[in-house]
C-alpha cells in the first residue's frame, strides 16, 4: 500500500509538471478499459472476534456521457473478500470471492478528479475456508447474492492512466442464517482507459448547431 501511495505521488507530481491537463473536449466521448488493485475486506453485524482481509481484483469498466461532466459508467470485476476469525485462539480465513457489477454516478471536477457513487451488485463465485475438514455445510450457509452501495474518488491523467479509491458497503446479509452480517470494503485500484474517439459527444455549441 505504501509503494502505491508514493507511485501515484510520483505520477501526479509528473502529470502537474508537463501540464498535460484533460481538456473538457477530450472528455466527451465513451471510454472502455481495464483495471485492478486491492481489496481491504471485513464484516459488520453480529458477528464476533472477526478481522480484516487483504487481496487482490481485477476486470474491465466503460464510462458514457450524459451530459457536460456527468457520465455513467458499468464494471464487472473479480473480487477477492472474505474476513478472519479467531476460534479457540486459532485464526481463520474465511475466503469469499465475488464477481461484481457496480453501476455508478461520476461526476468529473476540473477534468482530472472525479467523484462517484452508486449500487453494486455480485455473485459469490467461489468460497474456501482452510481449516474445515468439509466446506459444503458452512457455504451452504451464505448468500451466492450480494448487494451494496459504493462511494469513491478517482484520479485521471490524459494518457488515460487512472487511480480509484473506493468504499464499499453492503446492504444484505451474506449469510441465510439469523446472524446480521454484511461485507464491507475498501478498495484502491490501478488501471487504463482507452480514447475511442470514434464515439465522441462534444457538449459545446458549434456541435450542436452543426446537428441541427
Amino acid at each position: 500500500m505504501k509503494q502505491f501511495l508514493i507511485f501515484f505521488i510520483v505520477v501526479m507530481l509528473v502529470d502537474i509538471a508537463n501540464a498535460q491537463k484533460i481538456k473538457d473536449e477530450e472528455l466527451k466521448f465513451a471510454r472502455a478499459g481495464f483495471k485492478g488493485g486491492i481489496n481491504y475486506s471485513f464484516v459488520t453485524g453480529d458477528l464476533e472476534n472477526t478481522g480484516g482481509r487483504t487481496r487482490a481484483h481485477f476486470g474491465v469498466l466503460v464510462e458514457y456521457p450524459v451530459f457536460d461532466q456527468f457520465y455513467v459508467q458499468g464494471e464487472l470485476f473479480y473480487s477477492a473478500q472474505g474476513y478472519t476469525m479467531e476460534v479457540e485462539n486459532q485464526t481463520q480465513e474465511i475466503g469469499m470471492n465475488y464477481i461484481a457489477l457496480p453501476v455508478l454516478a461520476k461526476y468529473y471536477i476540473k477534468n482530472s478528479f472525479a467523484i462517484e457513487a452508486g449500487l453494486q451488485v455480485a455473485n459469490l463465485s467461489t468460497f474456501g475456508n482452510e481449516d474445515l475438514p468439509d466446506n459444503d455445510p458452512f457455504y451452504d450457509s451464505f448468500n451466492n447474492f450480494d448487494f451494496g452501495a459504493v462511494v469513491g474518488i478517482g484520479y485521471y491523467l490524459e494518457s488515460g492512466l487512472f487511480f480509484q479509491a473506493r468504499y464499499y458497503s453492503g446492504l444484505r446479509d451474506f449469510n441465510n442464517t439469523s446472524i446480521e452480517a454484511k461485507n464491507q470494503m475498501a478498495q484502491v485500484s490501478l488501471g487504463y482507459l482507452f480514447k475511442t474517439k470514434d464515439n465522441r459527444r462534444i457538449f459545446n455549441e458549434e456541435t450542436q448547431d452543426a446537428d441541427q
